[in-house]
């Protein structure tokens, strides 16, 4: 005979197990839905594929292009002339030219930079003359100097109001070479308009052959309005064609660096 106590426990004992049963089955139900679709009683809305950041398409800087290159080899040092032109909308600043030397063959040349050409600022449509010097780890033949603009930076044009027209050189004149074969290159600065003051001026030597081709680059001293050069004159020189160029303006790594870069600030 199955005592009272017995028969209760029994009882509650398959209440347990229902309950666990119909909790099990609500969870295999919503498990098993799976068809993306809200509850009637769920108000969180389904999420939208997302479609990622899109990339920011920016434009690439506009630089200034090298037009023309020539080198002469004394010693271990490359002197060399560049010609460069801003087709750019704007005026750039902080303007960097890259130059690699290499052998007849394309190979790269082992040297270093000791001057690079001094062309930091160009305003738009400018085309102007820059110099510089690389020194060889050691002795041997070049090929050809390449040339490259690898960075600048867009500059509102007004901010150079300031400046001249134009800058040129006249009166250049080679004298005669020393005993040493050296000789002295002169020509006086002049601005339109007259007496407009300069911005960090650069003076830079080009020398040609009598195809137009360029033979030297070097740059000078800047006196008042006077520049001068010292330096043995390439035999291949054609002296009617001997130019100078001045370059305006300076690095402008600051805060303030296009009033930096024109020399207002």
């Amino acid at each position: 005979m199955t005592s009272p106590s017995s028969t209760t426990g029994r009882r509650w004992w398959w209440i347990a197990a229902a309950i666990v049963v119909l909790v099990a089955a609500g969870v295999l139900f919503a498990v098993n839905r799976g068809d993306g679709k809200p509850s009637a009683g769920d108000t969180t809305p389904p999420l939208a594929a997302s479609a990622g950041p899109r990339p920011s398409r920016s434009e690439p800087a506009c630089l200034p292009t090298v037009i023309e290159a020539g080198f002469a080899v004394v010693g271990q040092s490359v002197r060399y002339g560049v010609v460069a032109r801003n087709d750019c909308p704007e005026a750039v600043i902080n303007a960097a030219v890259k130059i690699r030397v290499v052998d007849p063959s394309g190979n790269p040349v082992a040297g270093t930079d000791e001057q690079l050409p001094d062309l930091v600022v160009l305003l738009p449509g400018q085309q102007l003359a820059g110099a510089g010097r690389f020194y060889l780890d050691k002795p041997g033949k070049v090929g050809k100097v390449e040339a490259a603009f690898a960075a600048a930076t867009p500059a509102p044009t007004t901010a150079f109001a300031a400046w001249p027209r134009q800058v040129s050189v006249t009166g250049v004149t080679a004298g005669a070479p020393d005993s040493h074969g050296r000789s002295t290159v002169t020509g006086r600065i002049t601005t339109d308009p007259a007496n407009t003051a300069l911005c960090s001026p650069t003076a830079s030597l080009i020398l040609r052959d009598s195809n137009g081709k360029i033979i030297y680059g070097m740059t000078g001293q800047i006196r008042d309005d006077q520049v001068s050069f010292e330096l043995a004159v390439p035999k291949a020189t054609d002296r009617s064609t001997i130019s100078v160029a001045i370059a305006l303006g300076q690095p402008a790594l600051t805060l303030d660096s296009v009033p930096t870069a024109a020399c207002t600030a």
